[in-house]
């Protein structure tokens, strides 16, 4: 887990390149945080967009925000502190629907462009995301910071079959939240047709 104050701008990668929207945030240093909007095997993408997100999650969302910026590591699987789309109170799992990654309308480009925008001019703004840490002794691939540091896989990551059931896993699914001065929330819950709504206690599909 993530959290941050928003920095610098927020771009959804060329096409040919890793299907994600890249926000650049700042907290004892520079980070990218990498929010999938495309898949990699040809399934679609669903997601529910909640721009006034107050449900409870494991940690509570206040305090994580007034918190130290940076990473925590989270305990995934039975007993884990981690967020889970199928066994937490979130949202309803059938309220996610496809929505683009761009075009005319309403897509995932220009709600998250115009979150991180608000953001940028909020100072108050936080950035928390659920997710994998990486890190790389180079320069940023999108930014161009260095070292290399960020947060991917903010999708669930259970119901996985075939060559990504590697990935399953219980209270551990990825999310997007910008929490704004005064305690407004919006939330992000990203997930791919293919993968299974029943999962067992490893999080394959049941």
């Amino acid at each position: 887990m993530f959290s941050s104050a928003p920095s610098a701008t927020g771009q959804e990668d060329p096409a040919g390149h890793s299907p994600h929207y890249e926000i650049w945030v700042q907290a004892d240093q520079n980070y990218r945080i990498a929010v999938n909007v495309r898949s990699v095997d040809g399934s679609d993408v669903v997601a529910h967009y909640d721009p006034g997100f107050t449900n409870p999650t494991k940690l509570d969302l206040a305090r994580l925000a007034a918190g130290e910026k940076g990473f925590t590591e989270l305990p995934t699987g039975l007993g884990g502190k981690g967020l889970d789309y199928l066994r937490d109170d979130l949202f309803p799992i059938d309220a996610m629907t496809p929505i683009p990654p761009e075009g005319q309308g309403v897509t995932l480009r220009n709600l998250l462009d115009g979150q991180v925008e608000r953001a940028k001019a909020d100072h108050s703004a936080v950035v928390i995301a659920f997710g994998e840490f990486f890190q790389d002794r180079g320069s940023d691939s999108t930014f161009g910071f260095s070292p290399e540091l960020g947060v991917h896989d903010i999708h669930m990551m259970q119901g996985n079959a075939g060559s990504f059931a590697n990935d399953n896993r219980i209270n551990g699914d990825g999310a997007l939240f910008i929490r704004f001065a005064g305690g407004e929330t919006v939330a992000l819950f990203v997930r791919f047709t293919m993968q299974s709504t029943t999962t067992d206690d490893r999080g394959d599909p049941s």
